[in-house]
């Protein structure tokens, strides 16, 4: 016996197929997060549009990672316990090596000048429906002539951003 021949079978398959992945195909976001110097060191946030736009970000855990090697090595993170967050407004900061209290960590080394870092914010804001599943942000620091470092931070809309190298110049703030 012959079956007869669908000639939309591909397009039927696919109709008979998309309802089962339409939970599997969800869009998610990623944000920007943050970077200022405190100190002389790295802290990190989330921007005033941000939490205008979304409201205050849980945050379960941080990962700061050098992309100037490859494969990136994780410098410094920290996790939170099962079930634990902590708030992260734009008008604070969590300090480079300075974990918070009850967290999982570990001792943070010295950043260098010249290296490229990524810093990603885990955690997403108290709307289930917004799709934000985390904060990323990158950066650069640079030598200053008295001592100390000079932050350079290293945007989307950068090339750096995408060749992962630090700029050559540093922009003036």
């Amino acid at each position: 016996m012959r079956y007869p021949r669908l000639p939309y079978r591909h397009l039927l398959l696919a109709l008979l197929i998309a309802p089962a992945c339409m939970n599997a195909c969800a869009w998610s976001r990623m944000a920007y997060a943050e970077v200022r110097m405190v100190n002389g060191l790295p802290c990190f946030s989330i921007s005033k549009k941000e939490e205008k736009r979304n409201g205050i970000p849980q945050i379960g855990a941080l990962n700061l990672s050098d992309l100037s090697v490859k494969p990136a090595i994780k410098l410094w993170s920290f996790i939170m316990p099962v079930m634990v967050t902590i708030p992260v407004r734009a008008s604070s900061c969590i300090l480079y090596g300075v974990a918070p209290a009850g967290a999982e960590t570990r001792p943070a080394p010295p950043l260098k000048s010249g290296r490229l870092y990524d810093v990603f914010l885990n955690g997403r804001p108290d709307d289930p429906s917004d799709p934000t599943r985390g904060y990323i942000g990158k950066f650069c620091l640079a030598a200053k002539a008295g001592g100390g470092h000079e932050l350079v931070v290293v945007t989307s809309d950068m090339r750096e951003w995408i060749d992962e190298t630090c700029p050559v110049s540093s922009p003036s703030k």
